[in-house]
Order: C-alpha cells, then structure tokens, then sequence
C-alpha cells in the first residue's frame, strides 16, 4: 500500500471579499455555498478515504468553538485542532502543521489545503494529487495550477518552465501576485501562465528543509513558539505574546517564490477560490435568466444575470427590472453592487469600516458559542431581546452580570436553571427573572435543543458584561 497522506486544511481566513455574509465571527469557510454543508465540511470530505489519515485543522482561536461544534454535528473525525491566536498568513500556518505532524511522523506527506475552495470533480483532484507523490519523494514542493477560464484579479499566477518533470508537472519559472485587470489580460492572453490553486504537497522533511534555508529566522521563532505550544482541551494552542511577534507572510511570498525546488501540476478540475461575490455567482447554478438566489421566498419580475442571497429564510424578497446585480441581505446590513465590476471597491468600503472600528465587520446578529448560538431580535434604549438556542447535554457559564438582568422564557424544550442556592426546571411557556448581581446558570440535560426568549433590560447590554465563576469551556474568567 501506498504511504498515506495527512491532509491539512487551512481554516484561519476572515473572508472579508465576501461580506457581509461573511464577518470576523463567522467567515467565508463556515458558508454553505454550493452545498448543503459548510464550505470547510465539504473541503473535509473530499479527502475522507484510504490514501489519507484524518484531517489536521488549523484556524483561530477564536474560531474553536464554531469548529469543534461543526464537526461534532457532521460526525467528522479528525487527527488534530490546531489554533493560532492571531492571524498571521499560510506561510506560519503551514509551518506549524508541518512541525506538529513531523513529531509524529518524521517521515510524513503534507497536502496543505484552503478551507473554502469549491472543487465540483473531488475524484480528479485525488488522482492529481496521487500521482504527483513521485515528485515528492524526489524533494520538490507540489502546487497544483488552474488553467485560467478568464483574466481574473483574484487569484495569483504561476508560470512553468518548459522543461517537463511528468505529463502534467513541470519545475516552476515564478510566481505572481494578484495582478491588476490590464497585466491579467496580457497574462490570460498569453497562454502561458496558471492560477495558484494554493494547494500544496511534501514532504515534512522537504518542506523545513527549504524554508531553513530561505527563511531561517522566521523558522526559528516559529519552532520557538511551537515548543511552547499547550493542550487545552482537544486543541493545541500557543502564547499569544511570541505568536503576535510573528511575520505575516504567505507561503507564496515566504517560501514558492524562493525556493528552486517549487513544482507544478496542471488538473483541470472544476474549481473556484470564491474569492468574491462574482465568484460565487459564477459557480452556481443558474436558473433561466442566469439569476441565483440561496433563498425561496422571493419573488422577480424581469430580473437577470444577479445573485441575490439572504440570511434570513422568512424575509420577502422582491426583485423588479433588474440586470446584473450582487445583493446580499442580512439582518443588519445590505449590499448591493453591479455584479460584472471587481472587487476593489467592496475592499475600499469594508477597508473604511475596519478604520472605523464598525461592529458589522465582526459580528452577525446570529452568534455562535461553545453552549449553543444566540440571534439579537431587537435592540433600543435600556432593553434586548434575543432567541437562545443550547445544544442538548450543553450549558452556559455559571455567572452573573453587573450591569443588566435577564428574563427568560422558554418556548421548547426544558432548562435546568440555577438562580443563586435556588435550582429547578422550567418547561415551555414557564419563565423566571435573574436580577442584576444574581449569580445564575442555563443548562440542558436533555438530548433535543432548549430555545428560550431572553428579554434583557439596563443601562449597558454589552457581551462583554460577563463575570464567569465556573466554565466548562475553558474561557478567561473576567
């Protein structure tokens, strides 16, 4: 039998092109598009079989609780979760999965993966990546180009040297960064250059090898942070003083673009980066008139060649005498922009934003927790309400707050409330009041979900008015 591959899938990105569908707190990877299963599920599956061991994941921090819960609900096994504290690019990504699976096998192939690609023939691209582990074996770094369908600026380019290492591989001439519009038609013109998938195999021997000699310091205090590394929980995680000292930098920049033994191999699978919205509209499915919507309740008259996408199912949607829009509805923000224009001006806005420091970049009004998930409803002066959804055998901190007090009413399911020395169950329709300063806790010891309406009233109704007695999730008490 052939050596097995470990399979890692990079799940760090924010997603930001996509937005605002996509937010600091729930990114592009967590999208379904395409499927009924998030991007990063669906990315999983695909190298599900004998030729791989279970996956390696690495996103986050932040992000851990919305893995570990995804994957528990699509009964997905893994190897390992591996949680970053800032964001710093794939270059550290990769480095820190390759040093993590060298402890465990030192002589290990390495497929590092993107979370949030949708590639439509998964059997090509296995058989790809199958037959190029020759090339690893002889040492080289394995990326897989894309024959460019048009001139894109989304993705970067790769230019291969003449001289053929297989049937579909050949040595790298260089690599190029997103190009603007005119050097992406000369380049697509041209015939000459590839996409960078930003899909890569080696060896883990290869791989440090090559990025000791091309980026010594910034392997050097990668392994320094590593040796630090601790386990909480499943998850590995590392000191967030060192790590935020690291480069940003990415595995192109940092490594490709240096090293003399980068390889290509050409597939011509079906693929996108989904690195814009355009993007999405252009790997779906369309209907008649070349419209696609992820929602049915809507009604259009004489609308074409747009996208229209809601997060909310139960919103009427009605579109007239419209050609060539990107609209995108959630419940706080909506988009709307001509469809066939690039994406730089979305970048500007979300750019202005970030500087403003404005809560629609990170948050949705549907927050996800360890527990379970929350939907703000309303908002006004002195008062919130929200839908409190926990997940069966789950429950929230044992806390109190120092500034708001909460009334709770259930509408499904029973909750096993705690409310100072007090303990007791609450059925549907039955409710109860925690006062300002009162510790309390929600808990469901049943196997179906508890959902509540939470009503809560004070001054301030921030998050982050939450003082922790007792976690079962590890989270900083405040």
């Amino acid at each position: 039998m052939k050596q097995k591959i470990y399979p890692v899938i990079m799940c760090g990105g924010y997603g930001t092109r996509l937005w605002p569908a996509s937010r600091k707190s729930f990114p592009k990877q967590f999208m379904k598009i395409n499927s009924n299963n998030p991007l990063f599920i669906e990315t999983i599956k695909r190298f599900i079989s004998k030729n791989f061991y279970d996956v390696t994941l690495i996103g986050n921090y932040e992000h851990r609780f919305l893995l570990k819960n995804f994957l528990n609900n699509y009964k997905i096994k893994y190897r390992s979760i591996i949680l970053e504290p800032f964001s710093k690019n794939t270059l550290i990504s990769a480095i820190l999965s390759v040093l993590e699976i060298k402890d465990l096998d030192k002589n290990a192939k390495i497929l590092i993966v993107p979370a949030d690609q949708i590639i439509k023939d998964k059997k090509k691209l296995i058989t790809s990546i199958l037959e190029t582990s020759s090339l690893v074996d002889s040492g080289y770094i394995n990326t897989f180009g894309i024959k460019p369908t048009h001139p894109s600026t989304q993705f970067g380019y790769i230019k291969p040297k003449n001289k053929k290492l297989s049937n579909h591989s050949s040595e790298v001439e260089n690599f190029l960064e997103k190009p603007n519009r005119e050097k992406a038609i000369k380049l697509f013109k041209s015939k000459s250059y590839f996409w960078n998938s930003g899909i890569f195999f080696f060896s883990a021997k290869s791989f440090l090898n090559e990025i000791n000699t091309h980026a010594p310091k910034t392997y050097k205090k990668v392994k320094e942070v590593f040796l630090e590394k601790k386990k909480v929980f499943e998850f590995i995680s590392f000191p967030e003083k060192k790590f935020k000292l690291l480069p940003n930098q990415s595995i192109d920049k940092g490594l490709m673009e240096k090293t003399k033994n980068a390889a290509i191999t050409f597939t011509n699978v079906d693929w996108s980066d989904i690195g814009s919205w355009q993007g999405v509209w252009e790997c779906l499915k369309k209907d008649k008139q070349n419209n696609y919507s992820n929602h049915k309740n809507l009604i259009f008259k004489n609308v074409k060649n747009s996208l229209v996408w809601s997060s909310n199912p139960e919103k009427k949607l009605v579109g007239i005498n419209v050609d060539n829009l990107i609209v995108v509805e959630e419940d706080d923000t909506t988009l709307i922009m001509n469809k066939d224009k690039n994406n730089d001006e979305l970048r500007d806005i979300v750019g202005k934003l970030k500087r403003k420091k404005h809560i629609s970049l990170d948050v949705h009004k549907h927050i996800y927790r360890p527990w379970g998930e929350f939907k703000t409803i309303h908002t006004d002066q002195g008062f919130q309400i929200k839908i409190l959804i926990i997940y069966p055998k789950n429950k929230i901190s044992l806390q109190y707050h120092k500034k708001r007090s909460e009334h709770w009413v259930v509408v499904e399911g029973k909750a096993s409330v705690t409310k100072g020395d007090q303990r007791f169950d609450l059925k549907t329709n039955q409710s109860t009041f925690i006062d300002v300063g009162e510790i309390h806790r929600l808990e469901n010891k049943t196997s179906r979900i508890l959902k509540l309406v939470e009503v809560q009233t004070g001054k301030y109704l921030g998050e982050d008015d939450i003082v922790r007695i007792q976690d079962k999730y590890g989270r900083k008490k405040k």
